[in-house]
């Protein structure tokens, strides 16, 4: 017996799908055969397809306030993971009059070429419920943003994404959360230098900093940094064993010498900590002028970084 069957292809561009491509065939075999045979088809039927839009109910609007129907590559995804992506293709289904439960071959195109990293069975059984609406809008890139006629702002950039919050933490007297964050973003900032590699955290505060003005060394701001991240407690393996000296910190509008130490633990003054890394975001951005090669690896390793400031709106019926 005859059965219609289709090669389906969402068609993406830059990430983002607005139509799908489709061809139809009616043949005889069981379900094995017929996928065999769809899938032996893809490159044929990839330049002569039939498209249909994407529904209307699911729209995209850019950092401009531009909005066009479609899904981007991320939620499209989403739905193939639950298994209810098909509800994309029902406009398919009903101009070819298909069955209930039509066999088809999903292939994407990305960017004008076909792209197959794998195979998998299609799921029947929805994980979850069909989505029939998503409103996404897309954050404007970085880029755009911080490069200006006196070329990249990378100051104003770091203010943005790290020491606002860090700041407006310390401003009101959460000193420990402001801490928290302050470690973490230099671990960010050893990333974007060094990339994800060992002892990248005190490498970036040995080339970019000052710690002996604090009285400090990078092994202990980096057992610190791990017991507090990790715990909120200032006692790391290394500082329980006494192979690292431990630290403790407190606010104040200078540094108190006698504060410095009680002979077991050292004592850091958090708002001189925070000008000294400041000062060492001010070597670090320096550094890029001094060598040029240095940027295109920062932008593609700064791609990876969220921020509050940048993120994707969804809105999912």
């Amino acid at each position: 017996m005859l059965e219609q069957i289709f090669n389906i292809f969402p068609i993406c561009n830059n990430d983002i799908i607005q139509y799908i491509g489709f061809k139809t065939y009616d043949v005889k075999g069981n379900d094995d055969e017929k996928i065999k045979f769809l899938q032996e088809k893809v490159h044929q039927d990839y330049t002569d397809l039939e498209y249909v839009s994407i529904p209307e109910t699911y729209k995209i609007t850019d950092s401009n306030g531009k909005e066009i129907v479609g899904i981007h590559l991320e939620s499209y995804n989403i739905l193939v993971h639950n298994s209810t992506n098909s509800v994309l293709f029902d406009s398919i289904f009903q101009l070819s009059n298909a069955g209930n439960e039509p066999l088809f071959v999903i292939t994407m195109i990305v960017d004008g070429e076909i792209r197959i990293d794998k195979t998998e069975k299609y799921q029947a059984t929805p994980k979850t419920d069909y989505t029939y609406s998503i409103n996404e809008t897309i954050p404007e890139h970085y880029f755009t943003n911080y490069y200006t006629e006196k070329g990249f702002e990378l100051d104003n950039l770091l203010e943005d994404d790290f020491l606002k919050a860090i700041r407006l933490l310390f401003q009101n007297e959460m000193y420990v959360s402001s801490l928290k964050l302050l470690l973490s973003a230099i671990d960010t900032f050893a990333f974007l230098e060094f990339g994800d590699t060992r002892n990248n955290f005190k490498n970036w505060l040995n080339e970019f900093c000052n710690l002996s003005e604090l009285k400090i060394t990078e092994e202990e701001l980096w057992e610190f940094r791990n017991s507090l991240l990790h715990m909120t407690n200032t006692v790391s393996r290394k500082v329980k064993n006494e192979s690292v000296t431990g630290l403790g910190f407190y606010v104040f509008n200078e540094d108190i010498e006698e504060r410095t130490s009680d002979g077991k633990i050292k004592y850091f003054n958090l708002k001189s900590l925070i000008v000294n890394v400041a000062f060492g975001l001010k070597n670090w951005a320096e550094s890029f002028n001094n060598n040029r090669g240095k940027f295109e690896q920062f932008i593609e390793r700064y791609d990876l970084v969220i921020s509050d400031t940048r993120y994707k709106r969804i809105i999912y019926k």
